[in-house]
């Protein structure tokens, strides 16, 4: 059976920084079996799985499938691009059995490029009303399933019901293979930058490519704000040079420019940019500081918008 995650709706919906709403964590569904791969499993993927017994009770039911970048849509239906984006690299699947409880469990650990797009696929799918723990770098679980990043390796781990009594043995899977990560990292540097005051917790994304619905924007991040029912985004962007980010900001004011929008000039913050009204998200400002921008959408006022631009680009290190 292929398997749907919720970042098919990343390349099917485009969106501030080409992000797609989350699915429900409750909806996501265990599957026992998946295509037949010829690959097998890499010795590094294959050493995270946890031995019989290893979680009393739980042992490997076959051994493992593995899919690489060629074959990955026979796994995932419809969302092997996105996961393409993020740098995927091999993703192994196992069943697992409890025999004396009869539960079961399938554990996916899905190899990206490097930690940073392991956080990044990870943080595309999450969803900040999901209850969070710390397995790996972080987790969460929603419904069926306990997903966490640790390192380079994004993992799922999924079953067939919502009992209590599972998902305590999920958890003990999770952190099974998370204690097996050799290297586990930390979280982007970058994430710690965007100012705490109204940031919605658990939202900040790193997104590879196609930032803001721009395909001259890469490498950008992303948070989310609330302060009662206004609801903002800010974004960070590195460029290779402050020629580049200038280029970008020149090209990017074009863009809010279109339908007879107009824009104002800023001096402030950082090197100036310029405020205006996004089609989408209403009023907007962009500021670039050396080869950093920075744009704020749905602000409540420009001076809000500055404010938190200026404290972004402090932040910066």
């Amino acid at each position: 059976m292929k398997r749907i995650t919720p970042l098919v709706l990343l390349f099917a919906v485009l969106g501030f920084g080409g992000c797609a709403k989350k699915e429900n964590g409750s909806k996501q569904e265990a599957k026992s079996s998946a295509p037949a791969a010829q690959a097998e499993v890499s010795p590094q993927l294959l050493s995270l799985y946890p031995a019989k017994n290893e979680v009393p009770g739980w042992a490997m039911k076959e051994t493992p499938r593995s899919f690489k970048p060629a074959n990955l849509y026979e796994f995932i239906d419809g969302a092997a691009d996105g996961y393409l984006t993020y740098g995927f690299q091999e993703v192994a699947t196992a069943d697992y059995a409890q025999e004396s409880t009869g539960f079961q469990a399938v554990i996916d650990i899905y190899q990206m490029q490097d930690p940073l797009n392991a956080f990044g696929i990870y943080s595309e799918e999450r969803n900040p009303e999901y209850s969070f723990m710390k397995i790996g770098n972080e987790g969460y679980s929603g419904g069926t399933s306990v997903n966490f990043w640790s390192g380079p390796y994004y993992i799922k781990i999924t079953t067939f019901d919502e009992k209590d009594a599972l998902k305590q043995e999920m958890t003990k899977l999770a952190a099974a293979v998370a204690g097996k990560v050799p290297a586990p990292g930390t979280e982007p540097a970058q994430v710690s930058y965007f100012p705490k005051r109204d940031l919605v917790l658990h939202t900040a994304t790193y997104i590879p490519r196609d930032v803001l619905a721009q395909s001259y924007l890469t490498n950008g991040f992303e948070a989310k704000y609330k302060s009662g029912d206004k609801e903002s985004k800010l974004v960070l962007i590195s460029l290779d040079s402050p020629s580049a980010a200038q280029d970008a900001l020149v090209r990017y004011r074009q863009f809010e420019s279109t339908d007879g929008r107009t824009a104002k000039d800023l001096k402030t913050p950082g090197d100036g940019g310029f405020s205006g009204k996004d089609s989408f998200y209403g009023d907007m400002l962009a500021v670039r500081a050396g080869k950093n921008l920075v744009v704020a959408l749905g602000i409540a006022s420009e001076d809000v918008g500055k404010k938190m631009a200026a404290e972004l680009l402090g932040s910066i290190k």
